[in-house]
Order: C-alpha cells, then structure tokens, then sequence
C-alpha cells in the first residue's frame, strides 16, 4: 500500500504596504503564511489588504520558528 503523498509547506513573509491619501505609503505591516508556493502565501494575505496596497515576498521563516509560532497551513499570521 503506498503512502500518501506529503505536501511541502515553506513559510513566507509577506509585506503589505497601504498607500496613504496623498502619495505617501504607510509603514509595511509582515504576515507570515504557511504555504506551499509563494502565489499561494500572497492569495492568503490579500483579503486582508486593500485593494490598493502592495504585497511582496520579503523572507522567509525556518521550520523551528514556525513551529515555535504555532502557524498553521494557509492561515497568515501577524508579525
């Protein structure tokens, strides 16, 4: 009988950065989101950003921090 398949998650730091009225951009609010691909990290951090603000992958977190956070798969985290 052959095992199941184990799906490899890697833990993103994504930055969302909100523009201000006027041009300016506010200070970067860091989520960390358990996910298998960094498209996917994004998808999971976007509804809780405006439509206006800009995501981007900044980093990265290792296995022993992530677990120390208590992070679970798909569901970002506030930093």
């Amino acid at each position: 009988m052959p095992g199941r398949t184990r799906s490899r998650y890697t833990t993103f730091l994504v930055s969302v950065t909100e523009e201000r009225p006027g041009g300016a951009a506010s200070s970067p609010t860091v989520y960390a989101v358990m996910n298998p691909s960094a498209e996917e990290a994004i998808a999971a951090v976007r509804p809780l950003a405006d439509g206006s603000a800009a995501l981007a992958i900044v980093g990265s977190l290792s296995t022993r921090v992530s677990k120390a956070l208590k992070l679970k798969p798909g569901q970002p985290h506030a930093l």
